[in-house]
């Protein structure tokens, strides 16, 4: 039975916790299967509210919905989740979980202790957030008081997102980003000052994302006075400071992170429990300048391969100095007099950004191994599952994988492939919900069978149909793209991506579908998706011959770009299911010397098909910019097919292929139907 959850929090608030609370919902609700979710929103100080109209929201308010329907008539709940400071945990529920940012400072208020030992468990963002609970010690008359709640770990993982547009009009090629509320905790006064005094004769920018409370005109004009007050003492001047107000979107921030002129994120901060903008920052490649204290150094180092146990810094630190908070910073309940926190160094502040601008190579590439390390280790599915095992409540996790196992051995004994792949595609439908699972009980499901690997190619349609539809009765067959549409009850596996995309119709027969594409988001009903990040032909696949580094077991999420869908995914499908032999059917891999939208076996010269039943949407040929790559991409995918070929057959799978017009060298075996 589900267990009845309340999560109290401000999950419409436009702060760093009402993402924390959205964060431990999305993370709920990748495990619906064990929670009833039911929301109370709260409100967080003077922060406005998301105005996203989205699927997330919509499903948020339905909640709220359930949640007061549920109390009027009486309900109860089995745990409550409370995302807040630990001076509002309240007992609510049997279970009550305490889910907090912690303090920026170097301890936690006695009566946080106090609250903390109230709830049966707490989970904070960061080690640093964890070290000020439980090294907490309460004298109270003759007794001592400590956390005796366990407190657990968990980060935030990392969202990617679509760029959407945003419009910066910056003069200078190399800008600084900060982004922060304006309030004392994130010094953000002495960091525009120190660094127009560094750079008063210098052509560079600094960008500034801020408010002070909330996004709204009057909060601008607040804002704006601040700003032009501190800058008015320095007018001749030749770096420029930009404010940026107001809302922007997940994907606009992905944006102002990846612009070509944003250079580095800078933050002077006092403390972090975990640091969101920077941590955003970092797994978007962007160098980070900022003090090494706090609950930024969870993610802003990396293990040192050379030194066991050990990590090295991927960032620019700052030299800071521990000391108390100041008076307009105390908070009585939260942040305490006599609380200590950093002070970032001004000189060597002014030094490091100097630094960083005139070595920005050496800086930049430590943040692209950062970037690395962060998206492979702080993904959300990882990150989900580490916070649902965080609340206690039970441990899903051994009895999933135990039954997990115990359904591979079933299946791999099943002799018939075709039988083995309906009964793959209805138990990760029905009894494994994370992808990470997925791909491990479809790993080696097919050791040592041969595989027929369909594309779009001209040829497809070029041989016996009779013929081919026998020996794909027989064997496994994935489908590339549009060949489900003339083989899709012999189709055991569906891939596809966003290019010349279809909707494609699974009514009478649903094969295992595979996503990937550069939308964050499924563009299908697919089983598995994959998010391609990025579209360079230099970082491709093909190019770096980087093989072992984006297998299915290498890489849960993420695919490279190939270019095309047979390196990117369909070719690491095959070798993840572990067969022996691939033989592709239509991979013909050759630019026909007639245009670009006749290169298909639905729209080849002479075709009898019609190219709008078999394109919906995004057609590669209707893009300019795609069409002037296309030779490109040719020579790169065709220089690729014999070392790809070479890294099959290291994993065991030998490659071959029907076609008359693939380029392929004579070391690959051509077969014919």
């Amino acid at each position: 039975m589900k267990q009845k959850i309340i999560v109290k929090g401000p999950v419409l608030s436009q702060s760093g916790y009402g993402e924390q609370a959205r964060f431990a919902l999305r993370a709920l609700k990748s495990r619906e299967d064990l929670f009833d979710i039911h929301i109370s929103p709260i409100q967080w100080g003077k922060t406005g509210w998301i105005s996203l109209d989205n699927e997330e929201r919509a499903w948020i308010d339905s909640c709220i919905i359930k949640k007061n329907l549920h109390e009027a008539s009486g309900g109860s709940y089995d745990v409550s989740l409370q995302v807040t400071i630990p001076n509002e945990f309240e007992p609510l529920a049997p279970i009550n979980i305490g889910y907090t940012a912690g303090i920026e400072t170097d301890r936690v208020s006695p009566s946080w202790v106090q609250y903390a030992n109230q709830m049966n468990r707490i989970i904070v963002v960061s080690n640093h957030s964890k070290k000020g609970f439980v090294d907490a010690v309460i004298e109270s008359g003759n007794n001592t008081i400590t956390c005796t709640t366990p407190v657990d770990v968990v980060n935030y993982p990392v969202r990617l997102h679509k760029k959407s547009p945003i419009k910066l009009n910056l003069e200078y090629d190399f800008n600084y980003l900060a982004v922060c509320q304006w309030g004392p905790r994130k010094n953000l006064e002495n960091l525009i000052r120190w660094f127009v005094e560094e750079n008063i004769d210098t052509e560079v920018g600094l960008v500034i994302k801020t408010n002070t409370q909330s996004n709204c005109q009057y909060d601008r004009k607040v804002t704006t006075d601040r700003l032009e007050s501190i800058l008015s003492s320095y007018e001749c001047r030749k770096c420029k400071v930009y404010l940026l107000h107001g809302d922007l979107s997940e994907g606009e921030m992905t944006a102002l992170y990846t612009n070509p002129k944003i250079k580095c994120l800078v933050s002077t901060t006092h403390g972090e429990g975990f640091g969101l903008p920077l941590f955003e920052a970092a797994y978007n490649g962007l160098p980070v300048i900022a003090p090494g204290w706090s609950g930024q150094t969870d993610f802003l180092y990396i293990p040192d391969p050379k030194r066991p146990n050990k990590k090295k810094p991927m960032f620019a630190s700052l030299n800071y100095e521990i000391a108390p908070v100041l008076p307009n910073a105390v908070w009585p309940g939260v942040i305490e007099e006599g609380s200590e926190w950093a002070y970032v160094e001004e000189a060597n502040f002014k030094q490091r950004i100097s630094e960083v601008r005139e070595s920005y190579s050496v800086f930049k590439r430590r943040a692209n191994k950062l970037k690395k390390y962060l998206v492979e280790n702080f993904n959300e599915e990882v990150i989900y599952e580490a916070f649902i095992n965080s609340l206690g409540i039970e441990d899903p996790l051994a009895s999933r994988i135990e039954s997990l196992n115990d359904k591979k051995r079933e299946v791999q004994e099943i002799p018939n492939v075709k039988q083995r792949a309906k009964i793959l595609a209805e138990t990760i439908r029905t009894d494994v919900k994370s992808q990470t699972e997925r791909l491990q009980l479809l790993k080696d499901a097919f050791k040592g069978e041969t595989c027929y690997i369909l594309s779009c190619g001209p040829t497809l349609t070029d041989h016996d149909q009779d013929k081919v539809r026998e020996i794909l009765s027989n064997n496994l067959v994935i489908s590339v793209k549009q060949a489900f549409d003339l083989y899709g009850e012999y189709t055991d596996f569906h891939a596809y991506n966003c290019a010349n995309y279809k909707n494609y119709d699974y009514s009478i027969h649903k094969p295992i579908a595979v996503e990937a594409s550069t939308s964050p988001r499924p563009l299908g009903k697919c089983d598995i998706k994959f998010f391609i990040r990025e579209r360079d032909f230099n970082k491709s696949v093909s190019v770096t011959h980087n093989f072992n580094d984006w297998t299915y077991d290498s890489q849960s999420l993420l695919r490279p770009y190939g270019p095309g869908i047979m390196y990117e995914s369909v070719f690491y499908l095959a070798q993840h299911l572990g067969v022996s032999e691939i033989i592709t059917i239509g991979w013909d891999n050759k630019l026909l010397p007639s245009s670009a939208d006749k290169q298909h076996f639905y729209d080849k010269e002479g075709s009898s098909y019609k190219k709008e039943d078999f394109i919906h949407s995004n057609e590669v040929a209707q893009n300019p910019a795609a069409v002037e790559t296309l030779n490109h991409e040719w020579e790169v995918t065709t220089a690729a097919i014999e070392p790809f070929s070479q890294w099959l057959k290291s994993q065991g799978t030998t490659l071959k292929i029907i076609s008359d017009i693939n380029p392929a060298p004579a070391s690959i075996e051509k077969v014919e139907v």
